[in-house]
């Protein structure tokens, strides 16, 4: 049994270093308008990484918040963590990982086309007191596949934003 702990902590080494692609930039924003990506909090990954998969998309990011069309904002990403079960002595044995981000975007009127939508991504991750580096370990690699998830959901949402509707057909 203890064999396979090793190996499944390969295989999801495996699979979490496979990378994530983006399938293409947004393309209901204009051709030629520009998107400037920021966070409230400075040491952001995710607006940092969203940059940076859009900008190797081909979408024009702006360097500054004045040359945007428009404004995606960051405003919080949390990681959370939970029990869900515990074994006979009270110890936790099961955890629900929960990562979040509220994010605003805004065309450069001021008009807001999306106004604190919030992107979840959820997981479950059994834990075990006599593994506690390979579960550590495990839990780290959860993480960084949740945020590469919760990017992704992020960008679909970008996707179906309507930029030419109105606040009144907007069912976002």
């Amino acid at each position: 049994m203890n064999i396979l702990r090793p190996l499944l902590l390969l295989a999801l080494l495996a699979t979490a270093s496979c990378g994530w692609h983006l399938r293409g930039a947004p393309k209901n924003f204009p051709p030629g308008s520009e998107l400037y990506i920021s966070s409230e909090d400075p040491r952001s990954d995710i607006a940092g990484e969203l940059t940076r998969l859009l900008q190797n998309a081909g979408l024009p990011m702006a360097e500054t918040p004045r040359e945007a069309d428009y404004a995606l904002t960051i405003h919080e990403e949390t990681e959370r963590k939970r029990t869900v079960s515990v074994d006979a002595r009270g110890r936790a044995s099961e955890y629900e990982l929960i990562t979040s981000a509220l994010y605003s975007v805004r065309d450069s009127s001021g008009r807001w086309l999306l106004n604190n939508a919030q992107a979840d991504v959820y997981r479950t991750l059994e834990w075990d007191d006599d593994e506690v580096v390979s579960k550590g370990e495990e839990e780290r690699l959860l993480r960084e596949e949740m945020r590469r998830e919760l990017i992704g959901r992020i960008i679909d949402r970008l996707r179906r934003i309507d930029v030419n509707a109105t606040a009144e057909d907007r069912s976002y």
